[in-house]
């Protein structure tokens, strides 16, 4: 994480980990978050990191390097969020109270899938995982009805990408997990299908399954880039190596991924005109630094 990067209030807010969006909207339209002293700060505004006094219920909030990195075994009747207002076991439940207020989840697993997810207080890296402009597979292990085969035509029409929501998928790898074919419940025979794809949409594996005609009957998460969930146990976490983020961060475009795209940024809205004299100023300098 570039910690000199000018960026939007409310981004240097979600950065620091003061809540979610939504949280965050609240606390500004209730009066809680002073940019500076001022009391009806926009949370679209540019902030020096450096330089502004960023105030969050009058305790002065800041930026630091991003310390915890983790993967966790999702168990099933799970919710991947860290509150519910429902009541509902979520993902909080699974992890340090410590931890709470200054991680996020990467990605998203349905209620009833199971699987790798990390959790990071790193802004960047989820932001390269869960972004598709960075491609980084994710592979899947779905239990099916029958025995499919690697030439079946349902895996065909998956590998060449499948109409979801009146947008075509990018095309999946997959194939037949050798040696799979069992009898599952009430004798019926099951088999596992591994599948690979490079997108994060909405229950996109289930919505693809169901589309092809695949009989799903469970969905499973074995890997996110290249770090496999191995034989970690359901509703247990450990810690990452630094070379395992290391290599996370290999797999999405190296860590200057995020910096590089924010600089462009920054340039088009100085380049078009969109930030007023103080903001100018402030990218004006920081470009000129680097």
């Amino acid at each position: 994480m570039d910690l000199y990067i000018p960026r939007r209030l409310a981004k240097f807010l979600a950065d620091a980990r003061v809540g979610s969006k939504v949280q965050i909207e609240a606390l500004a339209a209730n009066g809680a978050i002073r940019l500076n002293g001022n009391e009806t700060a926009n949370l679209a505004r540019l902030v020096d990191p450096q330089m502004d006094c960023v105030e969050v219920h009058e305790r002065r909030v800041g930026l630091c390097p991003p310390q915890i990195y983790a993967m966790l075994h999702k168990p099933a009747r799970v919710v991947t969020t860290l509150s519910d207002p429902k009541g509902k076991r979520c993902v909080a439940d699974l992890l340090p109270d410590k931890w709470q207020g200054r991680v996020g989840v990467v990605g998203r697993l349905d209620k009833a899938t199971t699987g790798a997810l990390l959790v990071t207080d790193d802004g960047d890296l989820s932001y390269l995982l869960t972004h598709p402009e960075f491609h980084v597979w994710k592979r899947y292990v779905l239990t099916v009805r029958g025995t499919p085969t690697d030439d079946d035509p349902r895996l065909m029409h998956m590998r060449e990408g499948v109409m979801v929501q009146s947008a075509r998928t990018q095309p999946a790898r997959c194939g037949v997990v050798a040696d799979s074919a069992r009898l599952g419940k009430n004798d019926q025979p099951e088999s596992d299908v591994w599948m690979e794809i490079r997108e994060g949409r909405n229950r996109q594996v289930r919505r693809m399954a169901n589309l092809v005609g695949l009989r799903l009957v469970h969905l499973h998460r074995a890997a996110i880039g290249p770090l496999q969930l191995g034989d970690l146990e359901r509703s247990h976490w450990r810690m990452l190596t630094p070379a395992e983020v290391d290599v996370l961060y290999e797999s999405a475009g190296g860590r200057a991924a995020p910096t590089e795209g924010a600089r462009r940024a920054l340039k088009r809205r100085l380049d078009d005109g969109q930030l007023d004299a103080s903001e100018a100023s402030l990218v004006v300098r920081y470009l000129a630094r680097k």
